[in-house]
């Protein structure tokens, strides 16, 4: 006989949580607010409340991190536009490269947010690379977001507008202004330069007939793209930003094409698009770019025919060179850096600038991670692992070989159940591992 499905539903969530009225205060007993364990294992790379607390703990790889922060932001080189530094974290799968990603972020983000710092960077964060280059760039353009990069590109032209007295001729001409009243606006006024359609409505609302509104909007897509093709040294661009900033209304194409690299115009344009980036947005007050890109090793790992792996890694070598006003950090396994060294070993030495190796946890490492993640969960910071004991972590870290994403995992069970199950005065120790995480049989 079939049960019913609400008596299941009951007995799944009474026994273990009998008062649902005050789930609010489930992990008071641990002296938690929260479960601060990630279910998975892996880094939310949505957020980054938590990720002041994930503090390397490897003493290395903690002054390794803050001295690319430090050497990256403040460096002087011969060439003030010489910015370029790069690093490479390497581990195994499972290692924390994404947390330590996540902890780079952070440091960088902090510093924009004091005043101390003079530094104002713009991070970017991407989680796939993609097959080609154009794709790395398109996630790039992805991640600053459709309406950010409408409005950089929008900003250079009202601004190149605003301060070239041939342009306001041109767009002069057929403005009556002896008739601007509140429903024929000043076209300069500031709440008409928030947009392109905001501007040319204040224009032709100032123009009566439709032959010299016709007349107009030719000038007025002239001189944009004509600000356009003169500030990126190049008509394919010019042609995809100006189509950018003009389609205001319903699926954008153009953005589609360029934030998925598809575009068959923009190949070979890998380095006049990626400056064209950098610079629209250090344009908007920040003073470094920056480009944090998780799985690298994906160009390696089989998914790209030995062409399209050679082309990849060839242009991005060439961008490496040509291009040097930003900073990278890339996170990839030990054995892909193998591959990409045997397969181009000018580019494998230009990314691994430096490197930081992640290692497996010792027990005194996992301890340390265990305080940082309860951290989160406390009222008040502590150097105490309850409701852990030493005998519990050092049982949870060699039981999976030091892997931090598996002991991530095994600490978010083994608080759900000790919620369930401890009683007062008991912590997680060896034995309520070995109970609730019995080894599998080899």
């Amino acid at each position: 006989m079939m049960e019913n499905r609400e008596d299941i539903i009951s007995q799944i969530i009474s026994q273990r949580q009998p008062q649902t009225k005050t789930l609010d205060k489930k992990y008071d007993k641990l002296g938690l607010k929260f479960n601060p364990f990630p279910k998975s294992g892996t880094t939310n790379i949505n957020s980054d409340v938590h990720a002041g607390h994930l503090v390397p703990v490897d003493e290395t790889v903690y002054k390794q991190v803050h001295d690319y922060v430090y050497d990256s932001l403040y460096s002087i080189s011969a060439s003030p536009k010489d910015k370029l530094l790069t690093a490479v974290i390497i581990g195994d799968y499972g290692s924390g490269k994404t947390q330590l990603l996540m902890y780079v972020r952070y440091l960088l983000d902090a510093t924009s947010q004091s005043k101390e710092f003079y530094k104002n960077p713009y991070v970017i964060y991407i989680d796939n690379p993609g097959v080609k280059l154009s794709e790395l760039i398109g996630a790039i353009i992805s991640k600053i977001g459709e309406e950010n990069f409408k409005k950089f590109i929008w900003n250079k032209i009202i601004e190149k507008i605003k301060n070239t007295k041939t342009y306001k001729e041109r767009l002069g001409k057929l403005n009556k202004k002896s008739l601007l009243t509140e429903n024929n606006p000043d076209p300069y006024d500031p709440v008409n330069l928030v947009s392109y359609k905001a501007f040319l409505d204040a224009w032709l609302r100032n123009i009566y007939d439709n032959r010299s509104r016709k007349e107009f909007e030719a000038t007025f897509q002239g001189v944009l793209f004509e600000i356009l093709k003169g500030e990126f040294n190049d008509a394919t661009l010019a042609k995809y930003f100006y189509d950018l900033v003009s389609d205001d209304f319903g699926v954008n194409k153009t953005w589609e094409v360029i934030s998925s690299g598809s575009g068959k115009r923009l190949d070979r344009k890998d380095i006049d698009i990626i400056r064209a980036i950098v610079t629209l947005v250090k344009e908007q007050e920040y003073t470094d770019f920056y480009i944090l890109v998780d799985e690298f090793e994906d160009i390696t790992e089989g998914r790209l025919s030995k062409t399209q792996v050679d082309n990849y890694v060839y242009n991005l070598r060439t961008l490496l060179d040509e291009h040097r006003e930003w900073c990278l950090l890339f996170a990839m396994t030990g054995n892909a850096l193998k591959k990409l060294r045997s397969v181009s070993p000018p580019l494998a030495d230009r990314i691994s600038n430096r490197s930081i190796f992640l290692n497996k946890l010792n027990n005194e490492q996992a301890k340390k991670i265990v305080i940082n993640y309860l951290n989160i969960a406390r009222v008040n910071a502590s150097e105490d692992v309850t409701p852990f004991d030493l005998s519990g972590i050092e049982k949870i870290n060699n039981d999976v070989d030091g892997i931090t994403r598996i002991f991530l995992q095994k600490c978010f069970y083994l608080t759900e159940r000790a919620v369930e199950s401890l009683q007062q005065g008991q912590t997680i120790n060896d034995k309520f591992v070995d109970y609730y995480l019995p080894k599998e049989i080899e």
